[in-house]
This record gives structure tokens, C-alpha cells and sequence, in this order.
């Protein structure tokens, strides 16, 4: 029997699938869990029922699209994750005011243009290197506890979500941060992510904001701990607490909404309750994660 990792085995024997007809892409041809997702028999390639993209009859009530191997392990993953880890989920409010000027000040200073969310990885990193306890997984026998902060991010593609990572984000600087996840969105965009760029992760951000949504709740993408739901940025009226109050009782910011989900058998109320405030601390104060 060829090499091959625990999971890689396991996928296998559910899918029903002999591991000598699979292609090892990891270390030495060891076959990896990615291997066995992306394992397709010869003849399904030239089947009508392969085509996902079929037309349906004229007519017809419906039609069925196969699902992609992708889509049915997340699928399954996504059973698994919320009905065996018990998630609980917290919620606050960041001020975008301060992030949104100096993003502004460095995309005009230089070519590369950072995204919002380039400045949520950063800051998550950051945070997990302060409560490393949320950079955490569960075992029956120990908690694993890691020391870099590789940030898994919720990408959608047309096979179905992958969670590309930015390995070793909390030492990476911004623009690196930034150049990692565009060349990594292109990898997912058009099929070429190498297993080991999606495969693992000590984190996870999934980032809706762009698509309008204001709030969300996010499934762990276990074995890790936590995942971070980020809605989009929105205009508020608040009280002026500032010098000028008199004069003007109410000022506008620009706010946005995160919630963290977390395994309660990793990570306690209070814990995650430490890391959201200091995530809020680096960006609301981004000039710390240029230090």
C-alpha cells in the first residue's frame, strides 16, 4: 500500500476509493487528504454527468448538478464541525475610521493596494500571538497549542469553499500579507492551489462585507478553535464625546461588525472575549500592526 496521511486513508475508505489508483503530491509522493478530493476516475471525464455546467432539457423542472468532491468533503466536514464542537459565538463592534485613513495614506503612497481584509489578518494574527489559547485545536488526550498564526481565509470558488492560508501571518508585514492572499485567490480562482496552500491553518476569517452583508455567524473549520465572521463597514451617528461636544452633540463613524466563533472546549467565554478586544485594539489602532 502506498504512503499516505491518516486523513488521506480515511477519505479514501469512504469514498470507497483504492489508495494505489490515487497520485501522491506530497512529501516523497506520500498521498495527502488533497489528493483523494481531487481524485477523479478516467471515465467521469467524459460522462454527461460530469458536466456541471449541462443545460438543462427544454422543459424540464429542474436539473441536477453533480456535486464536486470539494463540495461534498466540505459538506460533510460542515456536519461533522457544528454537531461535534460545541460553538458559542460573541460579537463586537469595531470603529474603521482610523483603518480607513491609513489604508488610504499607503494604497496612494506605492502601487500595491491593501484590502480591508489584508488589515483583518494582520490584526487576527497579532491576536492570536497575544491569546495564543484561540490559536489553538482539541484532542480527546491534549490541547495542541501552535506557535505561528497561520490564518486559514473562506474563499469561494466555483468547486466549491477553500480556505487558503497565509502561513506565518503575524511576522509578515502588510503588503506581504496583501501579496500572499492575491496570489493565492488567483491559485483558487483557476484550480492551481497546491494542497498544502489550503490544507491546514491554526485559523480561520471569513469575510462577507464586500457582498453587503452586515453580520454573520461562521461554522468552525475545525480542527481548529475559532473562526471570525466579518460583516461590511457602515456609517453610524453617535454621541460626540470629543472636545467639541457642545457645539456637536453627534458625529458620524464608520463601524463594523465581527463575531467569533469559538469551541467552547478550547476556548472559554472570558478567553474569547480577551482576543476580540485585542483584535479591536490593532485595528483601531493600525499603526500597531506596521511595528
Amino acid at each position: 500500500m502506498p504512503a499516505a496521511s491518516p486523513y488521506a486513508k480515511v477519505l479514501a475508505a469512504q469514498k470507497g476509493l483504492a489508495l494505489s489508483a490515487v497520485v501522491g503530491t506530497g512529501p516523497g509522493g506520500r498521498i495527502i487528504a488533497a489528493d483523494v478530493l481531487e481524485y477523479t476516475e478516467p471515465i467521469a471525464v467524459s460522462t454527461p454527468a460530469a458536466d456541471t455546467k449541462a443545460a438543462a432539457p427544454s422543459g424540464a423542472a429542474y436539473i441536477d448538478l453533480p456535486n464536486s468532491n470539494i463540495r461534498k468533503v466540505t459538506a460533510r466536514r460542515m456536519v461533522e464541525n457544528k454537531e461535534g464542537a460545541p460553538h458559542y459565538y460573541q460579537t463586537m463592534e469595531i470603529e474603521m475610521d482610523a483603518l480607513i485613513k491609513l489604508r488610504s495614506s499607503i494604497n496612494a503612497a506605492q502601487d500595491m493596494k491593501t484590502s480591508i481584509n489584508d488589515y483583518v489578518i494582520k490584526a487576527s494574527a497579532l491576536a492570536l500571538k497575544e491569546v495564543p489559547e484561540c490559536n489553538s485545536q482539541w484532542t480527546d488526550e491534549y490541547i495542541r497549542q501552535f506557535a505561528a498564526a497561520d490564518v486559514s481565509v473562506a474563499v469561494s470558488t466555483e468547486r466549491g469553499l477553500l480556505t487558503p492560508i497565509v502561513f506565518s501571518a503575524d511576522s509578515k508585514g502588510l503588503l506581504e500579507v496583501s501579496s500572499d492572499m492575491k496570489g493565492l485567490i488567483g491559485k483558487a480562482k483557476e484550480n492551481k492551489l497546491k494542497p498544502d496552500e489550503f490544507i491546514g491553518g491554526t485559523f480561520t476569517v471569513s469575510n462577507l462585507g464586500a457582498t453587503g452583508i452586515k453580520q454573520f455567524t461562521a461554522i468552525i473549520n475545525g480542527p481548529q478553535a475559532c473562526i471570525l465572521a466579518v460583516g461590511g463597514t457602515e456609517k453610524k451617528v453617535v454621541p460626540n464625546e470629543g472636545p467639541n461636544a457642545a457645539t456637536t452633540p453627534f458625529v458620524t463613524k464608520s463601524v463594523m461588525l465581527v463575531t467569533l466563533s469559538s469551541d467552547h472546549r478550547v476556548v472559554d467565554g472570558a478567553i474569547g472575549a480577551q482576543w476580540l478586544l485585542s483584535f479591536k485594539k490593532h485595528m483601531e489602532n493600525p499603526l500597531l500592526m506596521l511595528l
